[in-house]
């Protein structure tokens, strides 16, 4: 297993008016740690998606099912956030070897993982077995 050691961004609140802010999220996200409740050290990866919902996914043990939700407002984000304490790692190589160890979402980004992106893959799935 790898060990990694991190910088933290404890200066980096997010207020709801920053949420949407691209130079914060990137073009793929943002891992950070829980420090409040039942979740408390373990990680966390969010982005937002389309149309101002959300993808929360926190880390987990291979008994649990996927830790995962999707506020569907840049308030109810902000509100997670806060209620999870989230602090943020700092960009970086480090931070995006976690990323792909412990989540490997990003590399799935590009897709249109919306439900409407979701049940138009799955249409043209279902026409072209036939």
């Amino acid at each position: 297993m790898a060990y990694f050691s991190f910088q933290f961004n404890r200066q980096e609140g997010v207020r709801v008016a920053a949420l949407r802010d691209p130079d914060f999220w990137g073009d793929d996200g943002r891992v950070g740690v829980i420090t409040q409740g039942d979740w408390t050290n373990r990680l966390i990866l969010v982005y937002p998606d389309s149309l101002g919902t959300w993808t929360f996914i926190a880390s987990s043990s291979a008994e649990e099912e996927m830790l995962d939700f999707y506020p569907i407002s840049d308030q109810a984000a902000g509100e997670v956030i806060a209620e999870l304490g989230i602090v943020w790692l700092a960009r970086n190589q480090q931070e995006n070897q976690l990323e792909e160890l412990i989540f490997d979402q990003r590399s799935h980004l590009g897709e249109d993982t919306s439900i409407r992106g979701m049940l138009a893959e799955a249409i043209k799935r279902l026409f072209r077995k036939k």
